[in-house]
C-alpha cells in the first residue's frame, strides 16, 4: 500500500495549517434564495392591496412566475348584503376578457379543420347582406371589419336575426383598413363556432377549452352546475347590483352579449387556462401563434400584444361589465401572469394590476395606491342621514371604515357621476317623467296611455297583463298606490333605465323601467334603491372622496354644535333633513 505523507492527508481533511484552505461558504442554497424572493414578492403584492381593500375594494387576485402561483387570494367582500368574503376560489364575471375564449374557440376550430380564420364570414353566417361579405373571420377577431364601435347591435336568440341586425349598415371602412374595437363582432363570432360546431356556443366551450384545461369552475353567466353560493355580488356606482352569474343585459345570453362577454370563472381557474395557453392541450403552436400574433393597433385575437412598463413582452385584456372590472396580464418569456378581479367599480383594476406587474419584477410601483385616514365607527355613524337639495337628495349611511352614498334625482346624479353617452339632460328628463306617468297610467288603468309608451306591438299582451294581473298583486301585497317619483336614469349600450319610487299604503318600491329604440321594453319590479351608490374614504376631517377616474370627488361635511348638517360636494349644498 502506497502511504502518502502526513501532511497531504491533513491538507486534504483541512488539517495542515501550512497548507491555505477555502473559508467555509455560508451563502444559502440557490432555491432558498428563490424561495425568500418569491415570500418577498408575495408580502409586497399582499400588502399592496390590502391597501385597496381598506379604499372600498373588493376583489380577486393571482399573481404567477416561473408557471406557479406566487399570490392568489381574495379581499374584501363577495356579497356585501351578507358579508360573504372573496377567496380564490369565488366566481367573478369577466366581461370583455372572453373575448380571448371566443377566438381561442375559433382557432380550435380551425385546428379540426371546420373552418379557416381567411373564410368570408358569409360562408358561416345566414343572411350576410352584399355590402359585407368581403369581411373576413380573421376581420372580426382582430376588430378590422370595418364597422364602427357603435353601430347597430342585435339581440336575442335568433342568429339570422342577430346577423342582420349587427349588418344593418355597410361598414364605416374597408375591411381589414382599420382597426376599430366593436363588440359585435365577437357576437357574430358565436354563430360561427355554433354554424361550426354544430354545438351551442357555450357547450362547444365547455367540452374543447375548458375540460381540457381542467377549469372545472368556469362556465357562463345562468349556468345551473356553478355554484351560486361561491359567485361574488358585483356592484355598480351607476346601477343595480348583481350576481356574477346573472345576465347583465336584456336577461338572457343572447346575441346581444354572446361571445364578446360572459364567462365566468376564478382566479386559479384564470392560472389554469394561463397555463393552458403556455402549452399544447387546447392549442397547437400554429393555432397559439395566431392567437398572439397582432395585426393592427397591437391587437392579436382577442389579446392586446406589445412591450409592458417594465419593458418585457405582455399579453393583456381588460373586461368592465356592470358590477365587474377584470384584467389580465401574460408575460410569456417569464412564465408569468397577473390577473385583478373585482366586484366592485370604486378602484381601477388597471392602476393595481400594473403596480402588481411592477412588485412582481422588482419595481416600485407606478399608482399610489388611495390613502385613507382611519375614522372610529361610532364617528362616522354621526354622518348617516338624508341631506336635500332642489336638485335631489343624498342618502349617506356608514358601511366598512367609511361612508355609502346613495343618489336621488337626475340633476344631482349628473352632477356627481359623469356621463360620456352623448345623451342630453333634456332627454333623460323626459323619459323620467315617461317612466312616472307609465306608473300613474298602469294605477289607473289607462291601456291606450300604456301603448303609446311601448311603441312596440309585439309586447301588447304584456301591456294588457301588467294592468290585468301585474299591477292588483302589487296593490295586494304593498297596499293602496298613493304616489310615484323619478329618481334619475343611466344609460347602458344605449339603453335608458330609469328609476322610479312607488309610494304604497304600506311600504314602498323601487321599479326600473327600460326604454329602448321602440319605447318601454322593460320593467323590472325589483329595482335597486338608488340609481348609483357611490362609496367614500374619509380623507381628513369631516372630508372624504369617491374615485373612480383619474380626479376625486369629494364630500365635505358641515357641523354645528357638533352635528352634522349638511354636505357640500361639487359646488351643491345639500341640508341635512332627517
Amino acid at each position: 500500500m502506497n502511504m502518502k505523507p502526513l501532511s497531504v492527508l491533513l491538507a486534504l481533511v483541512g488539517g495542515a495549517s501550512s497548507v491555505p484552505s477555502a473559508p467555509l461558504s455560508l451563502t444559502r442554497p440557490p432555491f432558498q434564495e428563490e424561495e425568500e424572493k418569491e415570500k418577498g414578492i408575495s408580502s409586497a403584492c399582499d400588502e399592496l392591496l390590502h391597501e385597496y381593500e381598506r379604499a372600498g375594494w373588493n376583489g380577486a387576485v393571482l399573481v404567477a412566475r416561473d408557471g406557479k402561483a406566487l399570490l392568489a387570494k381574495g379581499y374584501g367582500r363577495a356579497d356585501p348584503e351578507k358579508g360573504r368574503p372573496n377567496t380564490e376560489t369565488t366566481l367573478f364575471e369577466i366581461g370583455s376578457l372572453s373575448k380571448q375564449i371566443t377566438a381561442a374557440a375559433i382557432l380550435k376550430l380551425e385546428q379540426q379543420e371546420k373552418l379557416t380564420t381567411d373564410d368570408p364570414i358569409a360562408k358561416h353566417l345566414p343572411g350576410v347582406p352584399t355590402h359585407a361579405r368581403k369581411i373576413t373571420i380573421l376581420h372580426l377577431l382582430t376588430h378590422t371589419s370595418g364597422m364602427p364601435r357603435n353601430g347597430p347591435s342585435g339581440r336575442g336568440a335568433d342568429l339570422e336575426e342577430a346577423v342582420k341586425a349587427y349588418l344593418a349598415e355597410e361598414p364605416k371602412n374597408a375591411p381589414g383598413a382599420h382597426f376599430e374595437y366593436w363588440n359585435g363582432g365577437y357576437a357574430l363570432l358565436a354563430g360561427i363556432v355554433e354554424r361550426a360546431s354544430g354545438k351551442s356556443f357555450t357547450r362547444y366551450c365547455e367540452e374543447e377549452l375548458f375540460a381540457p384545461a381542467g377549469m372545472t369552475d368556469t362556465g357562463f353567466t345562468g349556468d345551473a352546475d356553478l355554484d351560486p353560493a361561491r359567485a361574488a355580488v358585483g356592484e355598480s356606482q351607476d346601477a343595480e347590483s348583481r350576481s356574477a352569474l346573472e345576465h347583465p343585459y336584456m336577461g338572457s345570453f343572447g346575441y346581444q352579449y354572446r361571445g364578446m362577454g360572459g364567462v365566468v370563472t376564478t382566479a386559479l381557474d384564470l392560472l389554469k387556462w394561463d397555463r393552458t395557453l403556455a402549452g399544447t392541450a387546447v392549442l397547437g403552436e400554429k393555432a397559439r401563434a395566431k392567437l398572439f400574433t397582432p395585426v393592427q393597433e397591437g391587437y392579436a385575437c382577442g389579446w392586446y400584444v406589445g412591450k409592458s412598463n417594465t419593458g418585457r413582452l405582455r399579453q393583456s385584456h381588460e373586461g368592465d361589465v356592470r358590477g365587474f372590472h377584470v384584467d389580465m396580464m401574460r408575460f410569456p418569456e417569464q412564465q408569468a401572469c397577473v390577473v385583478v378581479l373585482a366586484n366592485t367599480d370604486l378602484v381601477l383594476v388597471w392602476q393595481i394590476a400594473e403596480n402588481l406587474e411592477c412588485l412582481l419584477f422588482g419595481r416600485s410601483p407606478r399608482h399610489p395606491p388611495p390613502q385613507t385616514v382611519p375614522v372610529a365607527d361610532e364617528e362616522l355613524g354621526g354622518y348617516g342621514g338624508r341631506y336635500e337639495s332642489k336638485d335631489g337628495a343624498l342618502v349617506v349611511k356608514e358601511v366598512d371604515g367609511g361612508l355609502e352614498v346613495g343618489i336621488e334625482g337626475q340633476a344631482l346624479l349628473d352632477e356627481i357621476v359623469p356621463r360620456e353617452d352623448g345623451m342630453k339632460r333634456a332627454e333623460l328628463d323626459a323619459l323620467n317623467a315617461k317612466a312616472v306617468q307609465f306608473i300613474e297610467a298602469m294605477a289607473e288603468g289607462d291601456v291606450e296611455f300604456l301603448d303609446e309608451v311601448v311603441l312596440n306591438e309585439e309586447l301588447d299582451i304584456w301591456v294588457r297583463t301588467l294592468v290585468t294581473h301585474t299591477w292588483p298583486r302589487q296593490i295586494e301585497a304593498h297596499g293602496t298606490f298613493k304616489s310615484v317619483r323619478a329618481l334619475g336614469a343611466t344609460v347602458e349600450r344605449g339603453f335608458v333605465r330609469a328609476l322610479v319610487a312607488i309610494e304604497h299604503e304600506r311600504d314602498s318600491v323601487r321599479a326600473s323601467l327600460g326604454f329602448g329604440a321602440k319605447g318601454l321594453q322593460g320593467l323590472d319590479w325589483d329595482g335597486p334603491r338608488f340609481v348609483a351608490t357611490l362609496r367614500l374614504v374619509p380623507k381628513g376631517r369631516n372630508a372624504f372622496e369617491e374615485k373612480r377616474g383619474e380626479k376625486p370627488h369629494r364630500f365635505e361635511f358641515t357641523l354645528k354644535k357638533k352635528r352634522v348638517t349638511g354636505v357640500t360636494t361639487g359646488g351643491l349644498k345639500l341640508q341635512r333633513t332627517d
